[in-house]
């Protein structure tokens, strides 16, 4: 079982120490669906630098997490853009927008995927493909659409929106 979310990171509080960060997630970061809080932010927010942090799961492992923070609206593009290798070629991979962590991967057969990640630790590990593939995509379809939502005007991910759907289509 997968679970993935996104969070915003919260301008006015800075990331001094990353060996806080995991246990005290919630006094950095906003879940984008916590729409209160999502717009109390919304005169502190930066939207061509919007930093933030995707979490990833599956069963009891950690596949990203909170340590691992970028520009988050330009991370799940890119994200996006594996997939669509993976579903086209079988293999994509991407390396993070602001930082120099990789993300790689590869179709190992009709129902899994090999989900690599290298950062300050290696992660490799083979997943349910399809699983996988709809808790991503629909991860990202929850986060451009609450930030629209939320933000009317202030952001576009008109094509990003466009792009998931296109990808469903394709996968499903």
């Amino acid at each position: 079982m997968f679970y993935v979310n996104t969070l915003i990171s919260r301008p006015d509080r800075k990331i001094n120490d990353i060996s806080l960060l995991k246990s005290n997630v919630e006094e950095y970061f906003v879940q984008i669906n916590n729409t209160h809080e999502i717009l109390a932010l919304e005169n502190l927010l930066d939207f061509d630098y919007l930093n933030g942090a995707i979490t990833l799961t599956y069963c009891e492992q950690t596949l990203l997490d909170v340590t691992l923070w970028d520009l988050v609206d330009q991370l799940w593009a890119y994200i996006l853009n594996v997939v669509e290798s993976l579903l086209t070629t079988g293999e994509g991979e991407t390396y993070f927008p602001d930082q120099p962590v990789k993300l790689h991967l590869k179709s190992i057969s009709v129902d899994l995927v090999l989900y690599e990640i290298e950062a300050n630790e290696h992660i490799k590990v083979a997943l349910p493909k399809n699983e996988f593939i709809q808790t991503i995509l629909e991860g990202a379809d929850d986060f451009f659409k609450n930030m629209e939502e939320c933000f009317k005007g202030k952001c576009s991910y008109q094509y990003e929106i466009e792009k998931i759907e296109t990808l469903r289509r394709t996968f499903l």
